[in-house]
């Protein structure tokens, strides 16, 4: 059964499900302008499909998605989800804390999921166990209470990802630091920015250095990952909506909607128009 409890215009809300679910068909006000943030605990053997990619949990997965990111539960999957809007938790705001910005949510570099081992299980279970039983009370010490569990999940997600840090940096180190922040920076300005050079200038950097660390720490280059942000976008609007060519190349801040046309057809070889006759809608 959902639980969702709203505190003004803050809101948030616990999910189990067990069945094929459509996200846009959860019947909440924050749904509907697509502003919340979602973390999704699918047990092994569920399907989850997020931005035309399908994954298949072999192992408990945990999921985090960001805001306006649409996603679908497959047939026969179970587990449970927590979402909320930034009006409750700001993970902007609230960065300094808990350093997942960039990380567990705004990740350009991949959509970021935990293989749950045995040992956190009780952990992730427990915790968002809780949160659905704060929800369910209705007293003074409610929205505090479980603004302090979800605090506590990101938490608890955040170590459970920096242990599977592969070359064991932690967070807050000069490089993760400079990765995120230019993960951050994209998310943010990906619709209007499109170089790396004024992504360098923002990070008080030079475009060679940027690309060096980026490359070096990831594997790709920090164009690669603007260019593959405005694809994504210009996807999720062509799937999703019925703006036009015209109106999703203005968005994403081309002025020559020929020139959109022809960015969009290199890197995906097809069309706007085309791809949106053959993606997937949700």
């Amino acid at each position: 059964m959902e639980v969702l409890k709203s505190f003004g215009n803050k809101k948030i809300g616990y999910i189990p499900f067990d069945t094929i679910i459509s996200f846009d068909d959860f019947r909440l006000p924050c749904r509907k302008s697509k502003d919340c943030y979602v973390v999704l605990y699918a047990e092994s053997g569920s399907t989850i499909t997020s931005d035309f990619v399908e994954y298949r949990t072999e192992r408990d997965t945990l999921f985090f998605f960001n805001i306006g990111q649409q996603f679908q539960i497959g047939n026969n999957s179970r587990g449970k989800l927590v979402y909320f809007n930034p009006e409750f938790y700001c993970i902007a705001f609230h960065d300094k804390e808990l350093t997942c910005d960039g990380v567990l949510f705004n990740n350009v570099f991949e959509t970021p999921s935990i293989v749950v081992e045995e040992h956190e299980n009780v952990s992730f279970n427990r915790i968002m166990d809780e949160i659905k039983q704060e929800l369910s009370k209705e007293d003074y010490w409610t929205e505090e209470m479980s603004r302090t569990k979800l605090k506590e999940l990101i938490i608890t997600a955040s170590r459970a990802w920096l242990d599977r840090t592969p070359d064991q940096k932690g967070l807050g180190t000069i490089e993760d630091e400079l990765s995120r922040k230019f993960s951050q920076l994209v998310e943010t300005n990906y619709h209007k920015l499109h170089s790396v050079s004024e992504y360098a200038a923002l990070l008080h950097i030079s475009p060679k250095t940027l690309n060096r660390k980026i490359v070096k720490e990831k594997g790709t280059s920090p164009n690669t990952f603007v260019k593959n942000r405005i694809i994504l976008q210009a996807k999720r609007l062509l799937a999703h909506t019925d703006l036009s060519v015209k109106e999703i190349s203005a968005q994403l801040g081309y002025d020559d909607q020929s020139y959109f046309v022809r960015f969009f057809k290199i890197q995906t070889e097809k069309s706007p128009l085309e791809f949106r006759k053959t993606a997937s809608i949700y």
